[in-house]
């Protein structure tokens, strides 16, 4: 089934969501589903007020900072969802800077196949573009904590 509304009049498309689990602000639901009773806290308003800038400076909700702090080690420190959402769409932006050089790389090579002749600094180019490359892949592995393409 085809659109026969012209391209200008179509609503254009949103753009790709990043990975959910990256940005993910929910736990993983548990393999055995929720407790059967709720805990309670009772806190005094200066308590309240303080746990709820707290888990607002964390970027987190007040349950899910008090359990996270419970849970995990006194040193370990809380994530800055807001710096890990500027880190990511930086890293995008650098993703697509090297994909264009490889879209350029690849229109020279078309080129290259058409005359016969391939530019000298080519080969040069192309590690340079792999190199870069490999190092944005490293640097998502090293923020995000995962792994790129082997290569």
């Amino acid at each position: 089934m085809s659109d026969d509304t012209p391209a200008w009049d179509r609503e254009p498309a949103p753009p790709p969501q990043p990975r959910r689990s990256v940005l993910r602000r929910r736990r993983a639901n548990s393999p055995g589903g929720r407790t059967a009773t709720p805990i309670q806290v009772k806190v005094t308003a200066d308590e309240d007020a303080l746990l709820r800038a707290r888990a607002r400076a964390a970027g987190v909700t007040v349950q899910r900072y008090m359990v996270t702090r419970a849970l995990t080690d006194s040193t370990a420190e809380p994530v800055d969802w807001e710096g890990r959402k500027a880190a990511w769409a930086q890293a995008c932006e650098v993703r697509n800077l090297v994909a264009a050089l490889g879209n350029n790389m690849n229109q020279i090579a078309r080129q290259a196949n058409t005359d016969g002749e391939i530019p000298e600094d080519f080969p040069a180019a192309v590690a340079g573009v792999r190199r870069a490359t490999d190092r944005v892949l490293a640097a998502f592995g090293e923020t995000f904590g995962f792994e790129g393409r082997a290569s």
